[in-house]
Order: structure tokens, then C-alpha cells, then sequence
């Protein structure tokens, strides 16, 4: 499972135009990705489902990460300095040379990684095990053909993530036995996911009632798992900085939106791609602002460079909320409570026509 064998196979067939669609491929299990698909979902088809496919993809990826810390598994590239990192064309320092294990089910060598270890607390390394690229890839894939209940997403989410597991191996980033260990990670989540919607739990999340400030059962369990658990495992180092601020921004932006009222999903095709636009335009250019303006800053502490991390996720998250203020006031959005109340005038509206014709 953590053999260096198959990976060195799969370089050895590799060309400058097959490296290319490895990334590409890849890039399907990116964080970029990932918003860009919750932003379509959410402002583009339904809000509702948008914020479940949303928490279902962030707490397969923090408990990833939180596996990843606890295990503290290197990648292939530092386990034998012949597999090449493909996805960002990096030369492996490594000091170790076909150092894998011979047995499948062997783990790596110890000397590897006790090296390893001490090497990553005065330099800290990515961990390799579990792949987050393909538990978030089967979590969202399955969590999507779930919640549409879509036959075709269906057919197309194992060929999906095949290819992004196939992409992880080629680039050298993860072995076997990362890949089978995210999927399972995904499969898990999506399987709690959809017992989940079956579940009268799911409303809970879309009652205004639950949000206000109140010292209500249902209110502080919500604010706990939204706010609370990301910051302690911020704190603690389980999770990047990075991680938490996008989970943080996003959730403040939802609690934001539902305590004055969810928007409705309807509107023309025209509104739906303007709703859309405006989300992505908004997120886009102000993670560009903040990359750029970051850039400049120099930082010599720990908790500066975190800080920095933090803000550069949570912010660009925030803009959800900004994006529904914006599609709001130009009429590509109505509150639920608008719609309902508008449907409600044309339906005793009608009804009164149709009793003055009789």
C-alpha cells in the first residue's frame, strides 16, 4: 500500500502533455474547485442544498486533516527520492533512495519515519496520509448525486474519482494506501450524510430560531459544531489556519443570511447566472486583493504568518453573505419570507376573482 513501485510505473509512462492533464484533473479536488462548485450550487440552483453540499465537503476535510496530523505519514517524494513531485515540479531533498516497503501491507520504514518526523518539526512538511483530494472528491461527487438525486451524477462520480486518485499517484504526491484511506474517509461521510437528509435534523439548519442568541439546546449545539470545535482545533494545531478560516467565514456569512432571511431560488436563467457571477466575481477578486496584498508583508512570527493564512480564507468565505446584500438589492434575489408573502397576495387575489365570477 505505501510501495514507491506502482507510482515509479505510472512516471514512466509519463509525457509533458499527460503531466498537464494529470493537473487538471487533479485541480477538480482543489479548494478553488470546490468553492467555485458550493458557489454555483448555492446562488445557482438551490441556497438549501448549496450549504449542506457545503458542510458535508468542510468536515470530510477538517477530519482529514486531523488524520493527517495524527499519523504524520510523508508523501512518497521523501520516502524515495526517485518519484518525482509532477504537480509542482519540485526536486526531492530526500535523502532516502528506494526506501519503500516490499510487503503491500507493510507500513514505511521506521527509519523513514523518524527522520521524517524530526525533520517536520523544524520544517513543517505536508502529511501524505489520508489523500484529502479524494475523500473531498468522493464526498462531493456522492453528496451531490445524493442531494439532486441525480442518476447521471451518479454514473459519472466513481469515473471521476478514479481519474483524481489516478492524477494523486501519477504526480507523485500519494501512495495507495492514501488513496484507498481518503476514499473510505468519504465514503464514510457521505453515507452520514445521507442518513442525515433522512433525518428531521436536516430543518434545523434552516430555522431562524436556532441562530438567535439564545441559551436554547438546539442554538448551542449549532454554534458549537459551526464555531466553537474549528477554533479549538485551530488552536491545537489539528487543522491549517487556512481550513478553519474558510469553514469560519463561510458559516458566519450563513448565520448572517438566515437571521434576515433566506433568498428564494427562483428567477429566470438570466438571474440565476447573474446570482452566480456576482458570487464568483466578489470571492474571486477578494482573494486576489488580499494574495497580492499579503504578499508585500513580511512576518517573522508564527502567529503573524497564521493570522495571515487565517484572513486570507475567511474573508474571501464572507463574501457569500455580501454576494446575497448585492443580488438582493438588485432584484436577483427575494427574501423567503418576500416570496411567500407575494405568493400568498396572488393566490387570495385569484381566489377572489374566480368568487366574483361565480
Amino acid at each position: 500500500m505505501f510501495q514507491t513501485e506502482p507510482i515509479l510505473y505510472l512516471q514512466s509512462l509519463g509525457s509533458d502533455w499527460l503531466t498537464t492533464l494529470m493537473i487538471l484533473i487533479t485541480s477538480m479536488g482543489s479548494s478553488a474547485f470546490l468553492a467555485s462548485i458550493v458557489i454555483i450550487v448555492t446562488f445557482g440552483i438551490n441556497f438549501r442544498k448549496g450549504f449542506l453540499l457545503f458542510q458535508l465537503l468542510i468536515w470530510t476535510g477538517l477530519i482529514t486533516e486531523i488524520i493527517k496530523t495524527v499519523i504524520a505519514f510523508p508523501r512518497p517524494d521523501y520516502v524515495d527520492n526517485r518519484v518525482l513531485n509532477l504537480e509542482y515540479g519540485v526536486k526531492s531533498t530526500s535523502p532516502f533512495n528506494g526506501s519503500g516497503p516490499e510487503g503491500v501491507f507493510e507500513l514505511p520504514d521506521k527509519e523513514v519515519l523518524e527522520t521524517f518526523h524530526l525533520q517536520e518539526a523544524l520544517t513543517p512538511s505536508p502529511f501524505g496520509f489520508p489523500s484529502g483530494h479524494v475523500a473531498i472528491t468522493t464526498a462531493l461527487w456522492g453528496g451531490s448525486s445524493t442531494i439532486f438525486n441525480s442518476r447521471r451524477i451518479k454514473m459519472m462520480a466513481p469515473v471521476v474519482i478514479f481519474l483524481v486518485a489516478l492524477s494523486r499517484m501519477y504526480l507523485g504526491r500519494h501512495f495507495l494506501g492514501d488513496i484507498l484511506g481518503g476514499a473510505v474517509i468519504g465514503l464514510f461521510f457521505l453515507t452520514a450524510f445521507t442518513l442525515f437528509l433522512k433525518s428531521s435534523l436536516k430543518n434545523d439548519f434552516f430555522k431562524k430560531e436556532n441562530f438567535e442568541l439564545a441559551l436554547r439546546r438546539k442554538n448551542l449545539i449549532l454554534y458549537l459544531v459551526l464555531f466553537v470545535i474549528p477554533l479549538i482545533l485551530m488552536a491545537s494545531s489539528m487543522i491549517s489556519a487556512e481550513v478553519a478560516g474558510f469553514f469560519l467565514g463561510t458559516n458566519i456569512a450563513y448565520v448572517l443570511i438566515i437571521r434576515k432571511g433566506l433568498p428564494d431560488d427562483a428567477g429566470s436563467v438570466e438571474q440565476r447566472v447573474l446570482r452566480v457571477f456576482t458570487a464568483l466575481l466578489l470571492f474571486g477578486v477578494s482573494s486576489f486583493i488580499l494574495g497580492v496584498g499579503f504578499e508585500d508583508i513580511e512576518t517573522t512570527s508564527y502567529l503573524s504568518f497564521k493570522l495571515i493564512e487565517f484572513l486570507e480564507a475567511f474573508i474571501p468565505a464572507s463574501t457569500i453573505w455580501v454576494s446575497v446584500v448585492v443580488c438582493t438589492k438588485l432584484n436577483l434575489y427575494r427574501r423567503e419570507r418576500e416570496f411567500v408573502s407575494i405568493q400568498g397576495t396572488e393566490w387570495s387575489r385569484n381566489s377572489l376573482k374566480k368568487n366574483e365570477m361565480e
